[in-house]
């Protein structure tokens, strides 16, 4: 009896050791949205304030489309904040947010035993306000994704852009009357939706280089100079999904495609080319407005 008493107590002080000293949070919560890692890991990079106190987030270390860990607070009351990120499918992710006090990590562990703690009441208040904030923004559009595709054959005159993904849809809007005006200028003859063709996209800045144009007949009588010039894109083989909602957040069908192409083993080059079917201006159900959009197939 004295030898399975001692083993108890042994094995509660490890229990205790490990769960004080050793465990690698304080608290933990895991949750899953309906987007693709990529976009969570841009959102969470460009918080710059946290919670209802806004306080202050340090970013410590990113692995792309998989890790953001960030510091949270002032240098007396600073919290870690491990967002880890796990593909459920293309567009469902599992997020699992480990938190860990710098200051008061065991007193905080003691209280959270006790069920006492408010700094868990705090941050998982917090996190489930994020989340909800995540759900609003998802439920805004729709992605479904086809698989394997063609880019059809488009000739364009466009304006070429450099911007942060994130402004996408501004510079578009301004190129938009430079455009207009170099149609009938040049007696160019339309002939199809607008399209955009990315150049460049730099993830450690999150910023793209890419045409924005109007699909043309023929060459003839266009005129390039500083603002539009005149491009092709051949037919290409690519993966394709068709997205709906607002065309400032068409981007989240990149990040649909990429982890699509993940999972199924795709090579890809992450350029994506998009076709725009409605006109903004014209305003109506955001849910109705419909893009075409391609990541080319290696």
């Amino acid at each position: 009896m004295k030898k399975i008493v001692v083993l108890i107590l042994g094995m509660l002080s490890c229990l205790s050791i490990w769960y004080l000293f050793i465990k690698e949070y304080d608290y933990q919560i895991t949750f899953k949205v309906k987007m693709a890692p990529g976009s969570l890991y841009y959102e969470l990079c460009e918080l710059k304030s946290w919670g209802d106190s806004n306080s202050k987030i340090e970013i410590l270390d990113t692995i792309l489309f998989k890790k953001v860990i960030q510091k949270v607070g002032s240098e007396n009351t600073a919290f870690v904040l491990d967002w880890n990120f796990k593909v459920v499918n293309d567009s469902v992710t599992k997020v699992t947010v480990g938190v860990v006090s710098e200051q008061e990590s065991i007193k905080n562990r003691l209280q959270v035993l006790t069920g006492s703690s408010d700094f868990v009441d705090t941050y998982k208040n917090q996190i489930i306000k994020f989340n909800n904030k995540l759900i609003d923004y998802t439920s805004s559009f729709k992605v479904h994704i086809h698989g394997e595709s063609e880019i059809p054959e488009v000739k364009y005159v466009s304006a070429f852009i450099k911007a942060k993904r994130s402004e996408k849809a501004s510079k578009m809007i301004m190129a938009n009357s430079d455009l207009f005006l170099s149609i009938p200028r040049n007696s160019i003859k339309q002939k199809g939706h607008p399209v955009i063709k990315v150049k460049h996209w730099n993830f450690k800045s999150d910023s793209i280089q890419f045409d924005f144009g109007f699909p043309v007949k023929s060459k003839d009588s266009i005129v390039s100079n500083s603002i539009t010039n005149y491009n092709e894109q051949v037919s290409q083989k690519a993966l394709k999904a068709t997205y709906y909602g607002n065309y400032k957040n068409s981007d989240q069908a990149w990040f649909a495609l990429i982890e699509y192409a993940r999972i199924n083993a795709i090579e890809i080059e992450k350029k994506p080319f998009e076709i725009f079917y409605n006109n903004p201006m014209q305003g109506g159900d955001e849910l109705q407005w419909k893009a075409e959009v391609f990541l080319p197939i290696k």
